[in-house]
Order: C-alpha cells, then sequence, then structure tokens
C-alpha cells in the first residue's frame, strides 16, 4: 500500500514537473525577408556594358526570435546575397545574427551578446526606412561591417528619450577574430529618440587598435552623427560621418575621409511615396579610393502590407569617371 501511494505521489510529480517545464519552453516567432530586382544597365563607361539586364535576389533573411524567459530572449538569421555563392555560384547562406540578450533592469538596461548590428547605423536606417532600396551611408561605404561579434550594453539616460550603446567587439564582420591581425574595436552611442516626437539624433564613434602581424600599431577611428525625423506623411535626415586610418606600418600619414547623406521620402498618395537620396563619398571613406557621387530616386508602391514594389533609378559616379546609371524595379517582400 506504501509502495503504491509512492508510486502515485512520483506520478504526480513527474507529470507536475513535466507540465512546469513544458511551459517554460521557449516560444519561436519566424520571419524572413527578400529583395528582390530586375535590373537594367542604362549608362556606363564600358559601352559594352550598356544594356545589360537580369532578374535577381539582392537579400533573403530567415529569422528566428526566440523569447527564452521574462529576462532573456535570443536571435539566429541567415542570410543569403548575390555576394555570397559558392564557387559553383549557387547561393552560400551565412550567419548574419546570433545573439542572446539580457534585459537585466526594468528601467530598460539590456546586455546583448553575440553577432549584432553594433549601434552606429540603427537610428539612421530607422528613419531612412528604405534598406531594400540601398544600404545607409556608413554600410553603403564598406569600410565598417553592418554585424560585428562582441558584447554591447544600452539602456536608457533617464525620461528625456536620450539612450547610451557601449559595445566591444573583434571588428572584424560575422567572423572571428583574425589571430593575425589581434585587436578589438570599441563603439560609443548616444542617441536620442523622444517618445511620440518626430526628431531622431545620434552622435557616435568607434575605436580600433591593432597588430597587423609585424610588430606595428594601427589605428583606425570613426566619428559619425545623423538628425532625422519621421511624420505621417514624410521622413527624412542627414547623416555625416568622419574617418582616420593611421597606416603606421605602411610608414603613411594618417589619412582621414569625410562622407554626406542627404535623404527624404514624402508621401503623394494613400500608400505610395516618393523617395530621393544623395550621397557624396570622399576619397578617403570610400572603398574605391576616390570621391564617390551617388544618386537614387524612386516611386515606392505598397500593394499589400507586406509586399512593396519600387521603381527606381540609380546613378553612380566616382571623381573623374563618367557615371553608370541603372534602371531598377525593386520587390521587398517580408513573410
Amino acid at each position: 500500500m506504501l509502495l503504491q501511494r509512492a508510486a502515485r505521489g512520483l506520478c504526480v510529480t513527474a507529470l507536475a514537473l513535466s507540465a512546469a517545464t513544458a511551459s517554460a519552453q521557449p516560444s519561436v516567432d519566424w520571419s524572413g525577408l527578400a529583395y528582390v530586382d530586375y535590373r537594367y544597365l542604362l549608362a556606363s563607361a564600358d559601352d559594352d556594358a550598356v544594356g545589360d539586364n537580369s532578374f535577381d535576389y539582392r537579400r533573403i533573411y530567415l529569422t528566428a526570435d526566440i523569447a527564452l524567459d521574462d529576462a532573456f530572449d535570443a536571435r539566429v538569421r541567415l542570410e543569403a546575397n548575390t555576394g555570397s555563392t559558392t564557387a559553383q555560384g549557387r547561393p552560400s547562406p551565412f550567419v548574419k545574427d546570433a545573439w542572446v540578450r539580457w534585459r537585466y533592469s526594468e528601467a530598460g538596461h539590456r546586455a546583448t551578446l553575440g553577432v549584432q548590428a553594433p549601434p552606429a547605423m540603427e537610428v539612421a536606417e530607422s528613419v531612412w526606412g528604405y534598406r531594400s532600396l540601398e544600404k545607409t551611408l556608413m554600410d553603403r561605404s564598406r569600410l565598417r561591417d553592418s554585424r560585428d561579434f562582441g558584447l554591447r550594453a544600452d539602456g536608457p539616460l533617464g525620461r528625456s528619450g536620450l539612450r547610451y550603446s557601449a559595445m566591444v567587439a573583434n571588428g572584424n564582420g560575422v567572423q572571428r577574430e583574425d589571430p593575425g591581425a589581434p585587436g578589438k574595436r570599441v563603439y560609443g552611442q548616444l542617441a536620442y529618440v523622444p517618445s511620440g516626437a518626430p526628431l531622431r539624433a545620434t552622435l557616435g564613434a568607434d575605436y580600433t587598435e591593432y597588430d597587423p602581424g609585424d610588430g606595428s600599431r594601427q589605428v583606425s577611428t570613426r566619428a559619425s552623427a545623423f538628425v532625422g525625423a519621421v511624420t505621417r506623411r514624410a521622413r527624412g535626415g542627414v547623416e555625416a560621418v568622419y574617418i582616420a586610418e593611421d597606416p603606421e606600418a605602411a610608414g603613411l600619414d594618417t589619412e582621414t575621409g569625410l562622407g554626406l547623406s542627404v535623404f527624404g521620402a514624402v508621401s503623394i498618395a494613400p500608400k505610395t511615396a516618393v523617395v530621393a537620396r544623395y550621397d557624396l563619398l570622399g576619397s578617403g571613406a570610400s572603398r574605391s579610393g576616390v570621391d564617390d557621387h551617388y544618386v537614387l530616386v524612386a516611386l515606392a508602391r505598397r500593394l499589400a502590407p507586406s509586399v512593396q514594389v519600387m521603381p527606381n533609378v540609380v546613378v553612380q559616379r566616382p571623381a573623374g569617371a563618367d557615371a553608370e546609371v541603372l534602371g531598377r524595379v525593386t520587390v521587398d517582400i517580408r513573410f
């Protein structure tokens, strides 16, 4: 009799523990997006290339957002894009995000560990709102990656809408630290995003010091500022970036570069907006090493809550060269 009661008690306890464990299972929210283009080269310095056209996907995301409990959440995101392919030209997906976040304070302070976005680009991207057409200035310059592997802290500074962000990372994109050039990148950012107000602003910098493998010291510094606004019918902003590279190993003087981006979008009808943008990258801030002028004009039409079609024209002209003019029809799909 005692054994039977004990067995029943163990069964009830096991069932209760099983139910508690099941209720504590993480919940996963799946989502994705795709940027698909039809491209037609309207003008180029290479006359033979004019008329080249293709259908292509520029970017595809598959994202799992995971709620672990009230204090912890995580994200895992895979990306495939036209620049990441196998030797046979097939898509080669890679890990875009892989982080876990701890909300350790009811005031909104949090810490995030893993592959994640550094703080510098977030406010400008949220105001720009057309990532499917083009990256924001610092991302497009490719002198900094849109992701880094490290530890980040964020939180509010009082109730004014002012927020801080700080991060220590490898400074090597989604990859592990380069063993041939050990070092770390340190980011700092202040953002002003008041609740219920249109204004958005941010000021930040990052600093890297590393050994390229010959015992010398390499230093890279970037400072950036952004101010913009978002209203019901319009959005716009101005972004500026300053980059200084100190190539001590090559015995060269410090190289500096400036970049500027001005953009805006205006709703001209329900579900329809006109988008325009101009970027200027100085030679020291451009991956090509020459001044770079970039113009984008688009008409954005939302066909459904998750589908947007955007005929657009892109004009890019490096200093001293003929302009390249690209016509596109871009489809932004979210699911």
